[in-house]
């Protein structure tokens, strides 16, 4: 997932004379000032030298914001930094990576960041914070982040959270055409737009704490299993713990999905994780649970999802359900599939197609599997479910093809669970036969005319929150997807 962290200009201990009097804030003897030539990813040293080299060459900057202790910033800094592909398509780039943290002596390089020392990577942490970021009203903000500005310092895209090396490259390649539209690199078959992308903005919302460490997981773990915290607090704990990205924290939340109605006493009501009465409360709040896990929680969760998505309560199956759509893990896949074909429920049904795509949105077989319900399916709903499904899958012209024919050809449901896949696909191709179809409309469907609408706004720089409605309205939503959509989670479930 990732981490909201401190601003380091709100918290004196971070700030330190080194980062602007120390002579290790000097380049390192031998090295051109401004460039880190490392064997990967080449970072430069100065916010400022590299806006003004930006500006001059006409390049795209690429600022990565990382912190240390926690298991996604691990991942982007020791994986996903060192994917042949995105290190390629960083040479095309100015990269700054922020970090307000120390990995080695003053006068000595990072070891984590290559030839940068840490008090380079430190200071652009505090510049990309005052000219780049939004952190919230308690100096928090999210990492990882990445944010890809224009040569003149404006946000052109910023994904908050962890992405995936294919996501990253997605995000390298749009940056890079928008401010040279003859740039030419072949996309990955796994490319695909990140779920949180956020156009021509960083994010604004609040951060929030950051998940607890390990040590401060086993501690809540203990209190909560002593019994010393009842109703609300105990509930509060169990929130923090399922932010962790840690084993215990995973192995200690699949214990409370199993627990029955006893978990979370006192927890709240119907649209909310906390308050309500300390006590004898015994209702299951399992629900809001597992609801919070698709919102909130990495993506490891997975497991203790699938294990309720396949369990005997629909209620908790159907949350489980749209939990795994959110989470997007390709581990789930064959889960998922199993699931689908057991699943009785039209209701549980139709969003395990949704999940089945979101989690295997580079998987041959679930791309077969969808396109083959979208041309039998007989269930309406059921048939538009399949329909938005698709616009999680990669980019393939069996897709495509089949997207084209049913917002050409389809009957009116079919085209606006149509128009709102090529929205989620995020790419602008399709903005052009979206302007071409609604040309040659005969009648005004005013459905089809808002998801329409709604489909442009996101293709042309938006989140997906246009589509929402008529997402939610096409493919008869009860289940709210905040991680998708944006927005509290107390708007949970949906009147429908």
């Amino acid at each position: 997932m990732g981490t909201p962290f401190l601003l380091a200009g709100l918290s004196l201990p971070l700030i330190s004379p080194i980062l602007v009097s120390s002579p290790a804030s000097q380049p390192i003897l031998g090295r051109t000032p401004g460039t880190s030539p490392v064997a990967d990813i080449d970072w430069q040293t100065d916010y400022e030298t590299a806006l003004l080299r930006a500006d001059d060459e006409q390049r795209v900057i690429f600022v990565a914001v990382n912190m240390d202790g926690e298991r996604a910033n691990d991942r982007m800094a020791e994986k996903t930094y060192h994917d042949k592909t995105v290190v390629g398509l960083a040479e095309h780039t100015l990269n700054l990576v922020a970090s307000v943290s120390e990995h080695a002596k003053p006068e000595r390089p990072c070891p984590r960041f290559g030839d940068l020392t840490c008090a380079e990577h430190r200071r652009v942490d505090i510049d990309v914070r005052e000219r780049v970021l939004a952190p919230d009203d308690e100096g928090f903000v999210i990492a990882p982040q990445h944010v890809f500005l224009a040569p003149n310092g404006e946000v052109i895209l910023s994904v908050p959270y962890e992405v995936s090396a294919a996501e990253l490259e997605w995000c390298f390649f749009t940056a890079l055409k928008t401010v040279d539209s003859e740039f030419s690199h072949r996309l990955s078959p796994g490319a695909r737009a990140p779920r949180r992308l956020i156009m021509g903005a960083v994010t604004g919302a609040g951060a929030g704490q950051p998940p607890p460490t390990r040590e401060e997981v086993g501690e809540l773990i203990s209190e909560v299993k002593k019994g010393n915290l009842r109703g609300a607090e105990r509930m509060a704990a169990v929130r923090r713990i399922l932010l962790a990205d840690e084993p215990e924290a995973i192995d200690f939340i699949g214990t409370e999905l199993r627990r029955g109605p006893a978990v979370g006493r006192g927890g709240g009501g119907r649209r909310g994780g906390g308050g309500g009465r300390a006590g004898g409360d015994r209702r299951d709040n399992r629900d809001l649970l597992l609801h919070a896990i698709g919102v909130r929680s990495p993506v490891s969760y997975w497991e203790v999802v699938l294990e309720a998505a396949t369990g005997s309560n629909p209620a908790l199956r159907a949350e489980a359900v749209v939990a795994l759509e959110q989470l997007a893990a390709p581990e789930s896949v064959r889960g998922i599939s199993s699931a689908l074909k057991r699943e009785e429920v039209p209701e549980i049904e139709k969003n395990l197609l949704r999940a089945l795509g979101s989690a295997g949105a580079a998987d041959k077989k679930v791309r077969q599997t969808l396109l083959s319900r979208v041309k039998k399916e007989k269930d309406l709903v059921l048939r538009s479910n399949a329909i938005v499904a698709l616009g999680y899958l990669t980019r393939h012209e069996d897709v495509d093809e089949r997207l084209r024919e049913l917002l050409e050809g389809g009957d009116p449901d079919d085209r606006v669970a149509a128009t709102c896949a090529v929205a989620l696909t995020r790419e602008k191709e399709w903005l052009e036969v979206l302007e071409a179809v609604a040309a040659a409309e005969k009648e005004n469907d005013k459905s089809l005319e808002a998801a329409r609408t709604g489909a442009k706004a996101v293709l042309e720089g938006g989140d997906l929150e246009p589509i929402e409605d008529s997402l939610t309205r096409a493919c008869r939503d009860e289940i709210a997807r905040e991680r998708l959509f944006g927005g509290e989670e107390e708007r949970r479930r949906r009147d429908s």
